[in-house]
């Protein structure tokens, strides 16, 4: 009894060791692939399992972003999760978010699960200790899609799928792999759901990151001196080809232009248009109200985008 205490503190303390080392990685990390491959390695030794990776969102797919332990061909068999027409067109949800996923990742991923059932949690987890005897007793509906069933076709008992949560929004998942069974408790699923909260807020932290570096970076393109044709107003890039203002403008910064005509160009062009006041010049006329527009668009099409210095 003392030896059996003993280990289960002895446990416990080695989780909590892991969990502050992965919070300290994933607080000060500058590259989230490099330090998704630490946070890996750390849970691969807690947890003793064989083989273990992260799933992440990229491009409407949930394709393996780290993994240790897989073998080349498990990875390039599994990595891809959209279902596909017989084209091999990916095939979309219902209501049109996003693309239809399979088998039982897809099913953490969207959120579709059971917790009544004893291989889902109420965290949104799955986990089984033998693959064989679930696929055996339980029927299509109850696992809630059709599933591949790869892992079990490559001789994984035990499996457990954990998502990566940030702000209740499922951003992709932490998968745990073995040959042998019965490598998963309740507490142990229940601490990786822990982690893989932490991992959300990374990874959600490091899109935000790379999403305010890019603005930075446009912004810095903005500052300084602008090449500018003093006649078309025309911009010079880097490469010495001339953009026209509004385009330049939308690529850099992200500005949208609304074009119209100031009273002054509306009296100097179209004087039988009638405006409110001689002397207002804040006035701005649409050009979709008045039959300028057809004019300023047929002026607008023999305009290019783009001319050689």
């Amino acid at each position: 009894m003392r030896q059996k205490s003993y280990a289960a503190v002895k446990r416990l303390l080695e989780r909590e060791r892991t969990a502050r080392e992965i919070c300290a990685e994933l607080n000060n990390f500058v590259d989230l692939e490099s330090v998704l491959q630490i946070i890996l390695r750390g849970i691969k030794s807690l947890t003793a399992c064989e083989a273990i990776a992260i799933r992440l969102h990229m491009d409407g797919d949930y394709p393996y972003y780290v993994w240790d332990g897989f073998t080349d061909s498990f990875i390039k068999t599994e990595n891809s999760l959209c279902r596909k027409d017989e084209s091999g067109k990916r095939i979309s949800e219902p209501d049109g978010k996003g693309y239809l996923l399979d088998c039982m990742c897809g099913n953490i991923i969207r959120g579709r699960f059971d917790p009544s059932l004893p291989f889902f949690t109420a965290g949104g987890s799955f986990w089984s200790n033998s693959t064989s005897a679930l696929l055996a007793s339980t029927s299509k509906e109850e696992r809630q899609s059709t599933t591949r069933n790869y892992c079990n076709a490559y001789g994984y008992e035990s499996v457990a799928l954990i998502p990566i949560k940030a702000q209740s929004q499922n951003l992709g998942l932490v998968q745990l792999n073995d040959h042998r069974n019965d490598m998963f408790t309740p507490d142990l699923i229940e601490y990786l759901e822990m982690i893989g909260t932490q991992i959300g807020l990374a990874v959600r932290n490091a899109a935000l990151y790379s999403k305010l570096k890019k603005m930075f970076e446009e912004t810095r393109t903005l500052r300084g001196l602008l090449p500018i044709c003093s006649f078309c107003k025309r911009i010079r890039d880097d490469e010495g080809y001339w953009h026209q203002l509004e385009s330049y403008m939308a690529e850099h910064s992200g500005i949208q232009f609304s074009h119209g005509l100031c009273p002054s160009c509306v009296r100097e062009h179209y004087p039988e248009v009638d405006i409110a006041s001689n002397s207002d010049l804040d006035i701005v006329i649409d050009l979709s109200l008045t039959k300028v527009s057809e004019k300023s668009s047929a002026g607008a099409s023999k305009e290019t985008n783009k001319q050689r210095r």
